[in-house]
């Protein structure tokens, strides 16, 4: 196998690798989230500020046969995380193993010290998955880190969602909800930058043990040019304290730009410690729901995951109608030198 960084700059290689990862997406993970290749391209193209991310294409005998991408980030400069992808068509040849020796030598090389990867598991109840990816991490090292399972809701109002809307409003008299589609309105810049540095100490990250991230206004707004340049757009919704003015509670969906993605994903949804126990993580997903069907009627269904272990997240996303499709295992392992 001959493995090749592909930079941002190498278009006709950037879309071969975008439709590989659609392709193996559709093959061991039917009808589960679809990758969108034009926004999946446009990660290759446009990395995000604050991560140092590389992208190798695997070829043997001319063909792509493999797929490797690393990150680091800024604020966590020894770990790496990433993904390796082998063609169908092209496993237990060796592929998969080069692949890794190549990532564990760089890490070695770079003085990197933690390599976590990413694979998709059945989950009871769900469809049918391979487990050739978590077996093939065990065999070389790799250990569970973090479980997320993968949920899935119809974003067209349920029956209980009435509800639902008057439990939540019945206890969150002293929040105010906004909602806003794209960057963060200036006046709540501060407040955002707040909530976004909070989310690596307060979301359960299991064993990965990842470095809290200290988000001011400038890396908020390269996030956000970011998600413009990977072509999706934001839909946020806050609830606001009105005695503070603190933002409280915060989740986001993610739109593609492609037209014919009618699915959206959930980044994020967080409730400050402080304000907890008032029902905001469901109002704040519920006027979401809301906003979303509004401005982006063309999205039917929305995909989220969530920590096996973050059992207030998976009791609200329950009571909403997600259902588990699959388990995506965050493997980790350390790096010998």
């Amino acid at each position: 196998m001959q493995i090749q960084e592909v930079g941002p700059t190498a278009a006709a290689r950037i879309a071969d690798l975008a439709a590989l990862a659609a392709l193996m997406r559709a093959a061991d993970a039917p009808g589960g989230q679809p990758i969108i290749e034009s926004s999946y391209a446009a990660t290759i193209r446009h990395p995000v500020t604050g991560y140092e991310t590389r992208n190798y294409a695997g070829t043997a005998d001319g063909a792509l046969v493999g797929y490797l991408r690393t990150e680091v980030k800024d604020t966590d400069p020894r770990r790496v995380t990433g993904q390796l992808l082998v063609h169908p068509a092209h496993r237990r040849r060796g592929h998969g193993t080069a692949l890794l020796d190549f990532a564990l030598d760089r890490c070695r090389a770079e003085g990197r010290d933690t390599l976590a990867l990413s694979t998709i598991t059945a989950v009871e109840g769900g469809p049918a998955r391979d487990d050739a990816g978590a077996r093939f991490l065990e065999r070389h090292g790799f250990a569970v880190a973090l479980n997320l399972i993968r949920r899935r809701v119809p974003v067209a109002p349920a029956e209980s969602e009435p509800g639902l809307w008057d439990e939540a409003l019945a206890v969150s008299a002293d929040y105010e909800l906004r909602g806003w589609t794209g960057p963060v309105p200036d006046e709540l810049l501060i407040p955002m930058c707040r909530m976004d540095s909070m989310v690596l100490r307060e979301v359960p990250m299991g064993g990965l043990g990842m470095a809290p991230e200290q988000v001011d206004t400038a890396r908020l707004r390269a996030k956000e040019a970011a998600t413009a340049a990977h072509r999706k757009t934001g839909v946020n919704t806050v609830a606001v304290h009105k005695g503070t003015g603190d933002v409280a509670a915060h989740t986001r969906v993610d739109v593609y730009d492609d037209p014919a993605a009618a699915h959206g994903h959930v980044l994020i949804t967080i409730v400050d410690p402080a304000h907890r126990g008032h029902r905001l993580g469901l109002l704040v997903k519920l006027a979401n729901l809301r906003q979303l069907r509004e401005e982006f009627p063309q999205v039917a269904e929305l995909w989220t995951a969530n920590a096996d272990v973050n059992a207030p997240m998976i009791a609200i996303n329950e009571r909403l109608g997600y259902r588990p499709v699959e388990h995506t295992p965050i493997y980790q392992r350390r790096i010998d030198r």
